[in-house]
Parts: C-alpha cells; sequence; structure tokens
C-alpha cells in the first residue's frame, strides 16, 4: 500500500520550513501547543485529499507573509502499478533512497520509485496541485495526478466529527467499502418514485381552494390547464447516495452514537475498506475512555508494525504514549526567536525581525527509549523535563512544589515543568534521551555515587542542567545534616509511619552502635546524631519512595526553609530557578526562599 516517504512544508501557517521522513505504520506526533502538530496533519490531508473546493486566506501563510508562497510536497513510495505508469506518470516518477532519504530525480535499480506530489498557494490564494520533480519543472512541464489515482491516495480523517462516514457518500469510509454503487443509485430512484406515488395517491388537504384559484387565473389568463395537482416535486425528492446511513435494529441511526463510539466504528470501517492507506487522526483520545483507547490503537496497527496502513495522529494523553512504541512517537518543535531593531543614532539600521525555526525529533528505537517511554509518559508531554534519579528525589520535587502552592506560588506544572523517573543508573542515559527530542532538560540527582567529570561534560554537550548534592552525600545524608534540630522529630515521625518505630529504633542503634536511639533522637538531638540518622535513613530507605519524600519536604522541611543549611537548599533554589525561567510560562513571583 502507498506511504508518505517524505513531507516538506514552506510557508504554511506556523510552519517556515520543515522536512519529515515519516515510518510506515504509526507515527504519532507530540509537542508544546502551536508547535505546528495540526499543521503538519493538515498540509496532508490538503496535498493528497480529494477536496478541491478549498478556500485560502492570508492567515494560511506563515506571519501572513504572503510574497512567499505555500510550497507542500508530499512524496509518496510503495506505489501501486498505476502510479508506476511510465506513458501517464514516466516524465515525474523519481528514486528515494532507503539509507539516506535522499530524493533522486531519475529511478534506478537501487532506489525506490517515488511520486512527488506538490499543493503551491501564491499570493491570489488560488491553489494549485501537480506533480513535481526538477527535471520537468525546469522543461515547463505540468502534470496532475488523475482523480482515480488521487482517490487511492487520498486519506481518511478522523475528526472530532465523524458523522458524514455514516452515511453512503462519496468521502466517507461506507462509499469506499461499497463495491457497487449502481445498484444503490436505482433502489434510490426507486424509492424517489414510490415517494411521490403515494403522496399522489395520499393528497395533501388544506390546499383546494389554492388549486382552484390557481386554475381560474390561469385559464383567465389564457394558459391552457385542465387541472392542477399538489405533488411532490421531482427535484425535491432526489435522494443521492448521502440518504443510505447506517442505523441499527431500532432504526435509530449510528449517526446518534457517541463520539468515541463513533471514531471506534470508523477506524475498523477504514481498516476494511483499505482503498486508502494513509489514516489521519487528531487527537486520538477524544471521546474515548483508556481502554477504548487501547482498542483504537490496536485497531490501528500499534502493536502489530503494520506496515499495511500508514497512521498519522496527535495526542495530549500519556495513556496513548504508553501503547506505542518508541520508534512510533515523534516531537514536533517550533522555535521562535526575535532580533530587536538595531538603531543608531536614532537611525533605524535593521528592523526587528522574527524567525522560527520547525523540526521533528523522532524518539528512535532502543530498548532504553521503549522504557523511557513506558516509565515517563507523562514527562513526554511537557516543555520542560525535570530527570529525577529515583523516587526519593521526585518525592521532594513534589512536596517542595506544593508548600510553594500552598503559599500562592504558580506550581512546577503551571510553569511548563514535569518529573521523570531516572531509574537510578539509567538516569543520565533518560536525560539525554529527552534533550535529544529537543526538551528542555533537567537532571535532579545526588551525589553518593562518583560519576567522572567525563559524564558530567558530556550531559553538558546535551545542554542539560544539572543540580546535585556537594559530592559524598546522598539525599537523605544532604537532609539530616541541612534541617532545624526542630525539624528532626518530624522527621523521624514520618519515617515511623512509613517503616514502624522498631525498625527505625534498630537502625539507629546498629548503626551508631547502641551509642543512639529513637527516643534520644526526638528529645535530646545533638548535631553528632545527623550523619547517623542520614546514614539509617538511606541503609532503612525511609523516604524511598515518593509519598514519604513528599511529606518530609511539604510538612518538615519547607516551612522551616529560611533555617535549613545549604547543603540541601542551595541546589534546590538554583532548580527552582531553572523552573521558574521557563520559556513557557513565567511565575508570578519566585518561591520563598529562592
Amino acid at each position: 500500500m502507498t506511504v508518505i516517504r517524505e513531507i516538506s512544508i514552506s510557508n504554511f501557517r506556523g510552519i517556515k520550513a520543515l522536512k519529515w521522513w515519516p515510518n510506515p505504520g504509526i507515527n504519532c506526533l507530540i509537542g508544546p501547543g502551536d508547535g505546528g502538530k495540526s499543521t503538519i496533519l493538515d498540509a496532508i490531508e490538503l496535498t493528497l485529499g480529494t477536496r478541491q473546493s478549498i478556500v485560502f486566506t492570508d492567515a494560511d501563510f506563515h506571519r501572513c507573509l504572503v510574497d512567499e508562497p505555500i510550497v507542500i510536497d508530499v512524496t509518496l513510495g510503495a506505489l501501486p502499478d498505476e502510479l508506476r505508469n511510465l506513458e501517464a506518470y514516466g516524465h515525474f516518477l523519481r528514486g528515494w533512497d532507503p539509507q539516506t532519504g535522499a530524493i533522486h530525480n531519475e529511478t534506478s535499480a537501487a532506489l525506490e520509485t517515488v511520486l512527488t506530489i506538490r499543493l503551491i498557494v501564491r499570493d491570489d490564494l488560488e491553489p494549485q496541485w501537480l506533480l513535481f520533480s526538477e527535471g520537468p519543472s525546469a522543461q515547463g512541464l505540468e502534470r496532475n495526478l488523475q482523480w482515480k489515482h488521487r482517490q487511492l491516495v487520498a486519506p481518511i480523517r478522523l475528526g472530532t466529527v465523524a458523522s458524514h462516514h455514516m452515511a453512503l457518500g462519496p468521502r466517507s469510509v461506507l462509499g469506499k467499502l461499497s463495491p457497487d454503487k449502481t445498484q444503490a443509485s436505482a433502489a434510490l430512484a426507486a424509492a424517489s418514485r414510490q415517494a411521490r406515488q403515494a403522496f399522489a395517491e395520499q393528497g395533501c388537504g388544506g390546499v383546494d381552494e389554492v388549486l382552484a384559484t390557481s386554475r381560474t387565473i390561469a385559464n383567465n389568463m389564457g394558459i391552457p390547464v385542465e387541472q392542477v395537482n399538489a405533488l411532490l416535486d421531482v427535484k425535491g425528492v432526489t435522494f443521492s447516495g448521502g440518504a443510505i446511513a447506517l442505523h441499527d435494529e431500532d432504526q435509530v441511526p449510528l449517526k446518534n452514537l457517541g463520539s468515541g463510539s463513533m471514531r471506534l466504528l470508523v477506524a475498523g470501517l477504514q481498516k476494511v475498506a483499505g482503498q486508502s492507506s494513509i489514516s489521519i487522526i487528531d487527537e486520538a483520545e477524544f471521546g474515548l475512555e483508556p481502554y477504548r483507547i487501547i482498542r483504537l490503537l490496536d485497531s490501528l496497527g500499534a502493536k502489530s508494525n503494520d506496515s499495511s496502513q500508514q497512521v498519522f495522529l496527535t495526542t495530549h494523553s500519556p495513556v496513548v504514549l504508553r501503547e506505542l512504541s518508541s520508534i512510533q512517537l515523534h516531537a514536533v518543535r517550533a522555535t521562535r526567536t526575535t532580533t530587536p531593531a538595531l538603531v543608531n543614532n536614532g537611525e533605524l539600521i535593521q528592523p526587528t525581525t522574527k524567525t522560527t525555526s520547525n523540526s521533528v525529533f523522532p524518539l528512535g528505537e532502543s530498548e532504553d527509549a521503549q522504557k523511557t517511554l513506558r516509565a515517563c509518559a507523562d514527562a513526554f508531554l511537557a516543555p520542560s523535563v525535570i530527570v529525577c534519579e529515583g523516587k526519593t528525589e521526585i518525592g521532594v520535587i513534589r512536596g517542595l512544589d506544593l508548600c510553594w502552592q500552598s503559599l500562592g506560588q504558580r506550581s512546577l506544572l503551571a510553569n511548563g515543568c514535569h518529573w521523570a523517573d531516572g531509574g537510578g543508573s539509567t538516569m543520565m542515559e533518560r536525560a539525554k534521551i529527552f534533550a535529544r527530542m529537543g526538551y528542555r532538560t533537567a537532571l535532579f540527582m545526588d551525589s553518593d555515587v562518583a560519576y567522572d567529570a567525563a559524564s558530567y561534560s558530556e550531559l553538558a554537550t546535551h545542554g542539560i542542567s544539572v543540580f546535585r548534592w556537594r559530592d559524598g552525600y546522598s539525599t537523605e545524608s544532604a537532609i539530616f545534616a541541612s534541617v532545624p534540630a526542630a525539624q528532626i522529630p518530624g522527621l523521624l515521625s514520618i519515617a515511623c509511619e512509613w517503616r514502624s518505630e522498631d525498625s527505625i529504633d534498630g537502625k539507629i542503634r546498629h548503626a551508631s552502635n547502641r551509642q543512639y536511639n529513637l527516643q534520644q533522637c526526638r528529645d535530646q538531638f545533638v548535631d553528632a546524631m545527623r550523619p547517623v540518622l542520614g546514614q539509617c535513613a538511606g541503609d532503612g530507605k525511609w523516604f524511598k519512595d515518593i509519598e514519604p519524600a513528599e511529606r518530609a519536604l511539604r510538612e518538615v522541611i519547607a516551612p522551616a526553609w529560611q533555617s535549613t543549611g545549604t547543603i540541601f537548599t542551595a541546589p534546590l533554589n538554583s532548580l527552582w530557578h531553572w523552573i521558574s525561567t521557563s520559556p513557557t510560562v513565567q511565575p508570578a513571583n519566585p518561591p520563598v526562599g529562592v
């Protein structure tokens, strides 16, 4: 079945210039708002679709600059014999190198034969579709795809409204599923005749006076009319294919199904219809519960790597992401920069310029990428990601965030940031995975395990900001080395709730060679107990989960932030500054203590 090998978009809406090489099967586009995800889907549909009555406006041009035309090139591979016809399209057939993605003007045995369809819109706003190849274009040769062949490649779009697919219309899935439309046309014509005949036999009450008056006036005007009848107009009861719609056993139209149910049904019909192998779904999760999202993705081939169809979809749901393979995920980025005007002695040398850089980053196919997608699906939907070494660090972030919110500050999430579980030893690789996909990435880690300078240098090369305690400190030891003495009982109470008092007391006695016990640490605390408690907390996993670490920060440490030592607060203050300077959302005020 036909698949898209390359998409090139220029000067279309939020996209200045973009080139992308999608995969067969599912291509899921994610990214922050206004990044160009839906624009890519629209570009595919407008270029390959059968709808010709499309109205373009100046707003469809990038930054409304109509001097530069909209140019969308969609290159198709795996062509059926009809599209490889030398007589019809020989001059426009090109060669695609699957190893490099390069397109050559001539075909060869080492290259896949492809065909490029171009949509171009100039300042007159009139769209023009044509086949493109550099050689024929230079010679002034133009050719469009034949209508029957365009129907072969036209994608099916599953939008938020799918009711038109429940009728036997020319652009519906049912229309493509019907092998013989002549029988339907004959049945509709017969139904029209029967309706007119039944109306004529039944008659129409209340119009006798109108009929008599019309007959009298006609005769007075010299128009020979013997009888005037009120019958159905021939054109008024002419049915089109869209008049045939699916109904259930109670004759209720399936158009009345819920939006989610209808989308599921259309997706299943599309797979059976199979005339076009390309599907477009904007917001796959729309109207669907998680279990039905999984069912939809299964029907689209999310688990089977079905190369017989190519699906382009967008999503804002972590449920969708967890069901995908890493190779199916692509992050769309739009980086916008503004260069201020250059003025010299009051004279404008150069006006303010705005530039947009568009990119699509694949997650790729690797075991690390797949594990990261499963474990950190929510983080892939945020512009900025904080990769935390483990659950303790996630709890620290969440607890501090909740405390700042209680003081009237904006949350970490409102600043466009989300945490991700680094999984301990895999944290650096996971941070690099996010950075390679264009995410603004930070790594929050402890320092009880030493890493060489080359590891930190590589993180810096990827643009990853690292926040950690002083060398030798774990998160637990940094906590107990820094919190005021008055907060120690609160930390021990949370640990006891999580691990039991006997366990906590036994750990303290063992680590201190029975010099200290739990009761002494609560009632007679001295600074000499700090390293013992830090060691016990780490070895005993007192806060090795999100909930206890979150409670420790929110209930005990954050309220005494100003009195807490810099061993613990300095890295977190720096991290919160990184969060608050996110380019997506600026907080109203900096959090207390930052």
